[in-house]
């Protein structure tokens, strides 16, 4: 009978030996698990302003995509299996961030003439670490603004800037600035010829201030440059008619600039509303008073 208890109190022991570790690695691997992040960078470039990366962070919680804030990622350069630090970044409540290059001048790029940029998140407690590289080579959008028989014209030209050859057969889209969403002009696809050129009609009747319309020319998530924008002011516009009446003493003016109508009637209706009430009410004082 000893020997039963015996046996029987080794093998629980041997049993908890073997069963302990298990337990033990599994909560702590339940406790350290971590959400993947997927990070999302684009190359801008605007003429005659400053480039910059667009980046966004998201990541699959509790089985849906969520945007990622606050966390903060380093940018970088590569360049001979090298990377060369630009500075870092974070993201805000959108889990986006946009990150202002320095020149092109102050990169490296390989013998072809591409660059590319890295962005890298070392991971915290919740999230484990990412990276996301992009590549593109360097473009310029010349334009220029023509008239041919009394029509208006906008004529671009896409250059590869290492060896100034035009890039021919590339789709650019030309559009007018707007405050909610562009206006596009032309052709949904205006593809360069052998020159590297499109040349797009601009509509007449297109308002804009003062007669003046800010034209974009968009070279749009390209594989091999990114994105590129031209920006030009056009005198190819209608001018806007200003509305001054909201200074004006009317419906949809502020409340200091009331219509005199209405100040009377409100008036006259708080008058004769509240009179005959404020003579009740000083004849019943009168009758207690005589009392």
């Amino acid at each position: 009978m000893r020997k039963s208890i015996s046996n029987s109190s080794g093998l629980r022991i041997v049993l908890w030996i073997f069963i302990l570790p298990i337990v033990i690695f599994s909560s702590y691997g339940q406790e350290v698990q971590k959400n993947r992040v997927r990070i999302k960078a684009d190359y801008i470039k605007v003429m005659n302003s400053q480039s910059y990366l667009d980046i966004k962070v998201i990541s699959r919680i509790e089985r849906q995509m969520q945007d990622v804030p606050n966390i903060e990622m380093e940018v970088y350069y590569e360049f001979d299996n090298d990377e060369f630090p630009l500075g870092k970044t974070k993201t805000n409540m959108s889990g986006a961030s946009r990150f202002f290059l320095p020149p092109l001048s102050e990169i490296k790029a390989d013998s072809t003439g591409t660059y590319t940029l890295g962005v890298s998140f070392a991971g915290n407690e919740n999230f484990k670490r990412g990276s996301r590289s992009v590549s593109f080579k360097d473009a310029n959008i010349i334009t220029q603004l023509l008239e041919i028989d009394s029509t208006n014209y906008i004529k671009a030209s896409l250059i590869n800037v290492i060896d100034t050859m035009p890039v021919v057969n590339s789709s650019m889209r030309v559009q007018v600035q707007r405050l909610i969403r562009p206006l596009k002009i032309g052709e949904d696809f205006n593809y360069t010829d052998e020159n590297g050129t499109i040349l797009v009609p601009v509509e007449a009747g297109i308002p804009g201030p003062e007669g003046i319309l800010t034209l974009e020319v968009v070279l749009a998530d390209s594989d091999d440059y990114g994105t590129v924008k031209a920006i030009t002011k056009a005198p190819f516009g209608i001018p806007i008619a200003r509305d001054n009446s909201f200074n004006e003493r009317s419906l949809w003016a502020p409340r200091d600039r009331t219509p005199y109508f209405i100040l009377i009637f409100t008036i006259l209706l708080l008058v004769l509303t509240w009179g005959p009430i404020m003579y009740l009410i000083r004849n019943l004082y009168k009758i207690y008073k005589s009392q």
